[in-house]
């Protein structure tokens, strides 16, 4: 009987010591292994797995918490977790670790005696799986039992963050995942773009630093998600540690000349000056030390420095719109939120905030909301600056009116008690002034008149002249085919001697007006002469010009003119020259040549459009 129970007993063993196994999940739900795993601190970080494996289980340690984190110290921690798969087939799972910065990552008992060996602090190209976070691939067989042991080791957050599912259910998060993150650094990219360019417009150094304080968030959280070590720099292991402080750093200098510049603190008290200068030194301090320090000082430098700024920039927000600065509000908002996110992002890698989709995305929520409340801010500010700047406008031509009565009670005053030679020179060079100034806008006036044709609107004679010279000479230049059209309404005298002469005028805008719609921006349309107009095509080749030409043939054809109570039929001859000239000074010649083609095209009847062709004319 003793015997058998001995027996029995070591028969269950194997049971016994699995009993604690993590179940494979199935489904699109991850199951989170933090709690089911063992935990083994290695201080000096020297053992070896040999060494781990053989350690009683009296050494481990439950983890206890969802997210296996374990805060900043430079420990190694050895990891084990029991993995069961009670289903009826292999689903193949994928244990996805969610912190990418971990700088080294041992896995052992995953593929035979395979070790997966990962991490920011090795080449990327060791990774099993291509992906941004370190994922391990698992493949359990029905009803099989197995234990893995995970070595985890950084100067950053030891913080694993692990989630286990099927690789179905990888796939669609992943999916989701990259949707989110991509209208994230959308919205990043697309505010980098919009305040660059009002910067571009208005030169208000304001919206540069604003765009530099977004181009550098983008890059902080690009390293922080493991875009930038998989798209950007997959093997430069010491420059992706650094820039992970560095872009911290320098996104928090752009943030500090950004509110020191919105706020005003120029002109602040001095206190406010005295802070501003100590942050940005501090903030030249953690840039040194990203660059040329240990890693870990500038990394707690770098998120001391974030909490000191963002708090100082809350409270210097609230003291000056409690000073009557009315913006500081809708700031005050934004470093409030940026704080809150901060704080629950640099809690969540000590350890004293549980892992949770919140507080791993804690500080991208938190800097979106942060600079679209600052974005709104700005737009603002802008209202303010021109409701400020229309205040002052009213206030100076009230003054100016003020003044000009009050100069004008002077004038008559003077003018009584002495008609002197000064005043009447005064009031002579004013009018004369007036005058030039009167005659100048006249002339300018008189100059455009002179380009334009009085009845149509349209270019005359003298400007197609200039303009064709310019446009042969670029053509001539950039080896572009330009088009000349001369245009002719048929048969216009009749329609001067049936319906009278400005019925003839409403004719000629009427047609001015079709052509010219069916224009580009970048085309030429005058009138010639009496019914005669010239449309010059820069960039237009032959059968282009030919389509053109046609389609204003038929649009005029099919658009009488209406007048009165009459509808006047109308159609156009068209001839055309088009080519690439090679004499900037062929303007005229090419002019001479269309307007043979528009004989021609009179000639067989109107109503239909000719082209110039040296050898076809030469041969008639």
């Amino acid at each position: 009987m003793t015997a058998t129970l001995r027996l029995l007993l070591l028969m269950l063993l194997p049971v016994l010591a699995w009993a604690e196994s993590l179940p494979l999940p199935i489904g699109q739900t991850p199951v989170l292994p933090g709690p089911y795993m063992q935990v083994w601190q290695d201080p000096q970080g020297q053992t070896d797995f040999a060494q781990v494996s053989a350690l009683p289980d009296s050494a481990w340690r439950d983890v206890g918490r969802r997210d296996a984190s374990f805060g900043y110290g430079g420990s190694a921690y050895w990891l084990r977790l029991d993995l069961h798969n009670p289903h009826s087939r292999s689903f193949g799972w994928v244990l996805l670790i969610g912190n990418p910065l971990l700088d080294q990552l041992d896995a052992y008992g995953l593929d035979g005696e395979r070790v997966y060996r990962a991490g920011d602090q090795r080449p990327f190209d060791w990774r099993w799986v291509e992906h941004r976070q370190l994922v391990l691939p698992l493949n359990l067989e029905t009803g099989e039992t197995r234990r893995i042991w995970l070595r985890m080791q950084t100067d950053g957050s030891a913080n694993l963050s692990a989630s286990l599912m099927t690789r179905e259910a990888f796939d669609h998060q992943e999916q989701r995942s990259l949707l989110l993150q991509g209208l994230f650094f959308g919205a990043l990219l697309a505010m980098f773009i919009y305040n660059l360019s009002i910067f571009c417009i208005t030169r208000d150094r304001n919206y540069l630093w604003y765009s530099l304080f977004v181009a550098g968030f983008s890059l902080y959280q690009f390293i922080q998600l493991g875009f930038a070590l998989q798209w950007l720099w997959p093997n430069a292991m010491v420059w992706h540690q650094l820039s992970f402080p560095l872009s911290s750093a320098l996104a928090t200098l752009f943030g500090i000349h950004f509110t020191q510049g919105v706020l005003e603190l120029d002109k602040a008290p001095a206190p406010y000056r005295w802070v501003v200068q100590s942050l940005k030194a501090c903030t030249w301090l953690v840039v040194a030390m990203a660059l040329f320090g240990p890693y870990t000082p500038a990394l707690f430098g770098s998120f001391l420095l974030l909490v000191a700024c963002a708090v100082a920039a809350f409270l210097i927000t609230l003291l000056r719109w409690r000073a009557g600065f009315a913006a500081a509000r809708l700031f005050a908002l934004g470093w409030f939120v940026l704080i809150a996110a901060s704080l629950a992002s640099i809690l969540s890698g000590t350890g004293l905030l549980p892992y949770s989709l919140l507080t791993l995305h804690a500080q991208q929520i938190g800097g979106l909301i942060e600079m679209t409340v600052f974005s709104i801010a700005l737009a603002a500010r802008i209202r303010h600056i021109q409701e400020a700047k229309r205040q002052a406008q009213t206030q100076l031509i009230a003054q100016e009116r003020h003044l000009r009565a009050e100069q004008a009670r002077h004038l008559e005053l003077q003018t009584q008690i002495s008609e002197s030679l000064e005043q009447r020179v005064q009031e002579r060079t004013a009018t004369l002034q007036e005058t030039l100034h009167q005659l100048s806008n006249a002339n300018l006036r008189l100059a455009e008149l002179n380009r334009r044709d009085g009845l149509t609107g349209l270019f005359n004679r003298q400007t197609l002249s200039e303009e064709l010279t310019r446009a042969c000479a670029r053509a001539e230049r950039g080896k572009q085919s330009v088009a000349i059209l001369m245009l002719d309404l048929d048969h216009f005298k009749q329609v001067n001697d049936r319906y009278g002469h400005l019925a003839g005028d409403a004719c000629l805008r009427h047609a001015a007006q079709r052509i010219q719609q069916r224009l580009r921006s970048s085309d030429l349309l005058a009138r010639f002469g009496g019914e005669e107009f010239v449309a010059l095509l820069d960039n237009t080749s032959l059968d282009g010009a030919l389509d053109l030409a046609e389609q204003l043939r038929d649009d005029l054809a099919r658009h009488p003119c209406p007048y009165q109570q009459h509808s006047i039929p109308l159609s156009l001859s068209i001839g055309l020259h088009a080519g690439v000239p090679h004499d900037p000074s062929c303007g005229e010649h090419w002019l001479d040549l269309a307007d043979r083609a528009l004989y021609r095209a009179k000639a067989g009847g109107r109503n239909q459009v000719v082209s110039y062709e040296a050898k076809a004319f030469d041969g008639a």
